[in-house]
């Protein structure tokens, strides 16, 4: 069991171990190891703090039954002023032991349903190319291969792929 809430500030530490610790798992040998042991918590919540405290940015967050946060999601406007697409789900992480549990989706809907809530029925997100369990997972839910571009981490550039839906509503049911 767990519950699906709005994040707060008090969960900003909590919201950084699954962070890190996701992306120790999902992008081991997708991105560069230095990268990966590069991640600190002060990094990752200043990072979460920027979405928490911007009235137009939220996270969502999953909590276990003991209040163990295992997952969270985040979103809000569009972040590269494209003209189809004015949401954006800026991640979704969970830590490995919880995924394939429907989580994901349910963090998903959540972040779906606060964009259509606030006038948004479009959304993206970025997912890099070699990160196949996620997309595999946004396919699942119907996202599109919309366009490619690419990342740079430390110097290194990574492709990702955006996945969109023009709309939602099918989503939210």
């Amino acid at each position: 069991m767990y519950k699906i809430r709005l994040a707060t500030l008090d969960d900003l530490s909590r919201i950084a171990k699954v962070h890190i610790d996701s992306w120790r798992t999902t992008y081991k040998g997708i991105v560069s190891q230095e990268f990966i042991d590069s991640l600190t918590s002060e990094w990752s919540e200043e990072r979460q703090k920027s979405v928490i405290t911007n009235q137009n940015k939220f996270i969502y967050v999953a909590e276990d039954i003991s209040g163990k946060i295992v997952g969270f999601a985040s979103g809000g406007p569009e972040r590269m002023n494209d003209q189809l697409y004015k949401g954006e789900i800026y991640a979704i992480y969970l830590l490995e032991e919880y995924q394939g549990k429907g989580i994901g989706r349910d963090l998903f809907i959540a972040v779906i349903k606060k964009l259509k809530r606030n006038g948004i029925n479009s959304v993206i997100v970025l997912v890099l190319e070699d990160n196949i369990s996620a997309i595999n997972f946004y396919e699942s839910l119907g996202g599109l291969k919309v366009k490619e571009g690419s990342l740079e981490l430390q110097g290194i550039q990574y492709k990702d792929i955006g996945y969109g839906w023009m709309d939602t509503s099918f989503l939210t049911v």
